[in-house]
């Protein structure tokens, strides 16, 4: 196991994560998966063989994201807004967007809030 929190502080702290095993990436694990909240119990640990959850700690969790498409979706995120640094709020949002809907977070959607 890497490591555990809400699934709010561990997309906060995606960098901190070592990913070098390509046989068996990092992945997102959340209490609700692709519709966990801010809240929710997570954690990030290695994908086995099989594809599920290395560590059975806590049945109740499913994948969210891999740790590599998340980093991805923040950089995208970025690079779309002129390398703006994403705000937390902001790096949840837009790895919890890719999760559901497999497309990075449009900047449309960030001229319809205001």
């Amino acid at each position: 196991m890497k490591g555990t929190g809400t699934l709010f502080e561990l997309i906060q702290c995606l960098d901190e994560f070592e990913d070098s095993d390509r046989f068996h990436p990092l992945v997102i694990y959340a209490q609700g998966g692709a519709d966990a909240g801010r809240n929710s119990p997570a954690l990030v640990c290695a994908r086995n063989e099989g594809g599920s959850l290395t560590s059975r700690l806590d049945a109740s969790l499913s994948e969210v994201l891999s740790v590599e498409q998340a980093r991805d979706a923040i950089a995208v995120w970025s690079a779309w807004r002129g390398g703006v640094t994403p705000s937390p709020a902001d790096r949840f949002n837009t790895v919890m967007f890719y999760s559901r809907h497999g497309a990075f977070f449009p900047l449309e959607t960030d001229r319809e809030g205001m």
